[in-house]
Formats: structure tokens, C-alpha cells, sequence
């Protein structure tokens, strides 16, 4: 049974629909949005610091250049972490996550974005569809 963790782990709109994705980016942001002063320190922190190599977690700083909300799909390549991150346009969001191995999906405007990273280390990442 996969693992969720706060925000992350709503289902993702199997049908690709633009609608469904709206609906569930809005569901994300409303509950990315509860805990997001503690969240952002913690990710300060991570970057601002050495990081421990004990430490299970590692920050993710997403930044969306493009017109389109999106939602940044990690999913564990071993293991059962599922995160769902969104991403205002022409904005960025930071997040803690589990480090491992993850495939990341997203759909830019209609463009698809895939990508394979073993995070740990803090990941950032500046997706557009410029």
C-alpha cells in the first residue's frame, strides 16, 4: 500500500483531462498551503545548511516558468513515496521529501516532461514550456 505522505499523495487524474488536472492541482494547493510556513523553513534549512547524510529527507525546489499550473509527479522507483507537487505558474514551491530514486512526470501546457533523478542531494528544478 503506497505511503502518503501530507500533501502529496492524492491520485492523479488518470484520464490526463485538462479539468481533472485543474480540480486535483486546486485540491494539492489547498492542502500544500496548511503547513507551508513550517514546510518552507524546513527547506531553508536544508538549503542553507550542510546537510546530514543520516537524514531520510532532502528538499525539492520546483520552479514553473511556464503560463499553466502543473503538478510535479514523483514516484519512487523502489518503495512506495508518491508525491504530487503543485506548482503555480510563473512561480516556485519548495517541499521536503524521502531521498531515493524517483521518476518525475508533468504535463508543462500540453508538453509532457519525464525524467528519471536519485535524489539526495536538494533537487532544483526550473521546468517551462518556453
Amino acid at each position: 500500500m503506497p505511503v502518503n505522505y501530507p500533501v502529496y499523495g492524492s491520485t492523479p487524474s488518470s484520464s490526463g483531462n485538462t479539468v481533472n488536472e485543474s480540480r486535483e492541482f486546486a485540491e494539492l494547493w489547498q492542502k500544500d498551503q496548511l503547513n507551508k510556513k513550517k514546510e518552507t523553513a524546513e527547506v531553508l534549512t536544508y538549503l542553507l545548511n550542510d546537510t546530514d547524510p543520516k537524514d531520510k529527507f532532502t528538499a525539492a525546489v520546483i520552479t514553473n516558468d511556464s503560463r499553466c499550473d502543473i503538478i510535479v509527479r514523483l514516484v519512487a522507483i523502489k518503495g512506495d513515496q508518491i508525491y504530487n507537487l503543485p506548482v503555480q505558474r510563473n512561480s516556485k514551491n519548495q517541499f521536503k521529501i524521502l531521498k531515493g530514486s524517483y521518476t518525475l512526470k508533468s504535463n508543462i501546457c500540453g508538453a509532457n516532461y519525464y525524467s528519471q533523478k536519485t535524489l539526495f542531494d536538494p533537487l532544483i528544478l526550473k521546468l517551462g514550456n518556453n
